[in-house]
């Protein structure tokens, strides 16, 4: 299971690094800073994220997550995973060898 959880945090920051490259070449063509959204980028790859129409709480939180920066997103959601996968600390002592 920690190796499922480290595999996935990783490439959660590959895609993480991806997307930061991309917003730096396009922040220094257009020489604005600009950094792409999650919306944006699922519209890039021919999907939106789903109407929220069960409840006025979902819809917001699918309005916010959306206007997200893709690079911070994925990052942050790497970081998680590989904390999650890590080696649980032992309080003991290791025995002298």
């Amino acid at each position: 299971m920690r190796l499922l959880l480290r595999l996935i945090g990783t490439l959660f920051l590959c895609v993480c690094v991806v997307f930061a490259v991309g917003d730096i070449a396009r922040s220094l063509a257009a020489e604005t800073a600009r950094l792409l959204t999650v919306a944006e980028a699922l519209a890039l790859i021919g999907s939106s994220l789903p109407p929220a129409t069960d409840s006025a709480t979902l819809a917001t939180a699918t309005r916010e997550i959306g206007g997200w920066s893709v690079a911070i997103t994925a990052g942050v959601a790497g970081l998680v995973f590989l904390v999650l996968g890590r080696t649980p600390w032992s309080r003991r002592r290791p025995s002298p060898r």
